[in-house]
């Protein structure tokens, strides 16, 4: 039974005081932390029933890993402020290896004579949030049942002050959750899980408030995509099979038979088997058809189809170039317009409105809408029609804008980054999205004949993602970059990976690829704080940053010369390659450097070759004499980026190992196992370490916003 939200209760000579966060015994204050006051609130409120630890933990905490040290302390801290004994407890009573209970009786009582300050009023609007987003976390079905008001009636009303744009969870399953669609409601969710064991994408339905999940798909293939008809009566999918063959299914939500309504290809998807998500539905809001993206014939390029949802046939309404395709549609609440992405392969691209007229033929060509330094994906109308919900491609943000395209995108700062795909209820007021979460860590693998045998020791490490790792020229040092803070930074530590600080601080965006200079006095890197990838460089301990490159084209992954005096990095061009290009280190016109395509390009200790990676496939390690000429390649199969250059060959992760290249015979040895791989691979100056990235873990949750504006 919850405190009303204007009362307070009192117990013996004490008062606690929810509206002001207050205890108090006689009038005197209680000092209290703010988890502990929440701890004993939370068990006053419950006080009909012993609360286990893993319910407070949840709640108390809101989702937080802590140790049970914490919820231990926070009920030492209660005991003391009431001083209660834990072998004679007359208000906190541990109950073995289940958890506590509040024992003495507490009356309700008003507390309408008190007006919060201004500051306590701020206070109160955190601690209103927090107690919505209990309630969200499943407490709401066990309270409100109490007090005789069902839980599905609150959690409809409007929350509470404080609790708007409010993230709370919505899943936290291990593997993948993506792709949320509300029901027409907006009470239920449909998304793609990967399951307990993060081995099959498929189809679950899950209601607001409730934990229990419905799963409806069972195929061995990958299942995607679901959303939900106008009429609540179906929901269609993407089940996506090898060699970008796409079939839409349908399927009732509550589980059933399932229906193959319409088969079609995605060229993106044969370039790139993990970009699947680039496909995507809509309905039209008669639910008479659904829009699609992907070719059918020999069309040559993915474009807007709409396909009937009663008869399975399907027509183009879009026509990009062959160099290009159209994704993610989106029809308008009203049906007389359509998103979508019109895009390269393998390149993010812009976001076009299409006007329909009777039958949703189009009206005219598509038109762009400028998204000045975004690059966005997965659009969504918002307001009827009159804004567009989407996020960007380079920091995995939220953003909206003016659906005229009158006025530049703004980042929704609250709903923070990584976030993958969303979805806004039919009235606009809840909105769910995917947030990613990867834990990668840099590992250290010792090359000398006394480390044969040892296994590499995890030497630098966070929760979140640690990557491309370099040792500073004398060996001390070791730059990477993370997003520990936030958001990607570089970072620097010393080489047994103690005393890590942030070097940069750019505030926005991906600040990523360090690379010492020669003298080891300046850092280059690559960072999309403008909205396009750029080079910067920026002294070793920090300080005033220097933009290096600029243009409308990404500029990414910088290098130096073994000697200084240029620093390589990447271009691309109008098709969506990149070259290597390079660049005075003391400012001036750029010069091309490769013709046929190239990346993350390094010169060898004497500077006399040039080693860079082709991107087709599954990319491949190049050689050329630094000053120019022909080119050879090396070594098929690398995983992105990882090699590491010494005079002697070439260390590359590739097939789920890490390799060495011996220049000399020819040979490739297999050095480790590394089934896992992140970006970055790295030799210490003196031959002795090997550093590589492994990931740990990675996934997605579902995120939900109540009274989403």
């Amino acid at each position: 039974m919850m405190g009303l939200p204007e009362g307070h209760y009192r117990f013996d000579k004490f008062t606690l005081d929810p509206l002001n966060l207050r205890l108090t015994a006689e009038g005197q204050n209680c000092a209290l932390e703010p988890k502990s006051f929440r701890l004993l609130l939370f068990l006053v409120e419950n006080r009909h029933r012993v609360v286990p630890k893993e319910e407070i933990l949840s709640v108390v905490w809101e989702g937080v890993a802590v140790s049970d040290n914490a919820l231990t302390r926070a009920v030492a801290q209660i005991r003391k402020a009431f001083d209660d004994d834990p072998k004679q407890p007359r208000y906190i009573e541990t109950v073995p290896t289940v958890g506590y209970r509040f024992t003495a009786v507490a009356e309700v009582g008003a507390n309408r004579e008190h007006q919060p300050t201004p500051a306590i009023a701020t206070a109160l609007a955190a601690h209103k949030a927090s107690r919505q987003r209990w309630l969200i976390w499943g407490v709401a079905a066990v309270v409100l049942a109490a007090a005789g008001v069902g839980a599905t009636r609150f959690l409809r009303q409007t929350p509470e002050l404080g609790s708007l744009n409010t993230p709370v969870p919505f899943t936290t399953y291990p593997g993948d959750e993506k792709f949320p669609s509300f029901s027409p409601d907006g009470n239920q969710v449909a998304f793609v899980w990967t399951g307990d064991h993060d081995d099959n994408s498929d189809i679950y339905v899950k209601s607001i408030g409730s934990e229990t999940r419905l799963r409806l798909t069972t195929d061995p293939a990958l299942d995607t995509r679901p959303r939900w008809s106008p009429d609540g009566r179906t929901i269609a999918f993407e089940r996506v099979f090898p060699e970008g063959k796409i079939a839409i299914m349908l399927i009732p939500p509550l589980g059933g038979r399932e229906r193959r309504l319409f088969d079609f290809v995605s060229h993106w998807y044969e370039a790139i088997p993990a970009y699947h998500t680039m496909a995507g539905l809509s309905w039209s809001p008669d639910g008479k058809w659904l829009a699609v993206s992907g070719d059918i014939g020999t069309a040559g390029s993915d474009r807007i189809l709409l396909v009937s949802a009663e008869t399975g046939e399907g027509r183009a309404v879009s026509a990009p170039s062959n160099e290009l395709g159209d994704y993610l549609p989106e029809f308008s609440p009203d049906g007389s317009e359509l998103l979508f992405i019109r895009a390269a392969k393998v390149n993010p691209g812009n976001l076009y409105r299409l006007s329909l007229g009777p039958g949703f033929l189009p009206r005219g060509e598509p038109q762009k809408l400028p998204t000045p330094g975004v690059r966005p994906t997965d659009p969504e109308w918002v307001g009827r029609g009159r804004e567009i919900l989407f996020t960007n491609i380079d920091d995995r943000a939220i953003y909206r804008m003016d659906a005229t395209g009158a006025n530049p995108p703004v980042r929704i700062e609250s709903f923070g980054t990584d976030v993958n795909s969303l979805a806004l209820s039919r009235d606009g007021r809840r909105l769910a999205y995917s947030v990613g979460i990867r834990n990668s860590t840099i590992r250290r693998l010792g090359l000398s004949a006394g480390d044969a045998n040892t296994e590499p020791v995890r030497l630098i490490a966070s929760t979140r993602r640690d990557a491309s790792p370099q040792y500073s020229p004398d060996g001390r040092r070791i730059a990477f970059y993370s997003n520990r803070s936030g958001i990607f930074q570089i970072w620097v530590c010393e080489a047994d990976g103690s005393k890590a600080a942030a070097i940069t601080s750019m505030k926005r965006g991906n600040t990523a690829s360090p690379k010492w200079s020669p003298d080891g006095r300046t850092f280059a890197f690559d960072s999309n704080v403008t909205g396009v990838y750029q080079v910067y460089t920026v002294g070793a301990d920090g300080g005033k940053v220097r933009q290096v490159t600029s243009g409308p084209l990404s500029h990414f992954g910088a290098n130096w010369s073994r000697d200084g005096s240029w620093i390589y990095f990447d271009s691309t061009d109008s098709t969506g390659g990149s070259q290597v290009w390079k660049v005075s280190s003391q400012g001036g016109e750029a010069v091309q450097v490769t013709r046929n395509g190239g990346m993350a390009a390094t010169e060898s200790p004497d500077g006399k070759t040039l080693y860079y990676v082709k991107a087709a496939g599954k990319g491949s390690l190049w050689k050329m004499p630094a000053g120019g000429g022909t080119e050879e390649k090396l070594v098929d199969s690398i995983y992105r980026l990882n090699y590491a250059v010494t005079g002697t060959g070439v260390y590359v992760t590739r097939d789920g190992f890490i390799d060495y290249l011996n220049f000399a015979t020819g040979e490739i040895r297999s050095v480790i196992k590394a089934p896992r791989p992140d970006l970055g691979l790295t030799i210490s100056p003196d031959g002795r370490y090997l550093l590589f990235v492994q990931v740990d873990s990675v996934g997605d949750d579902l995120m939900l916003v109540e009274n989403f504006r």
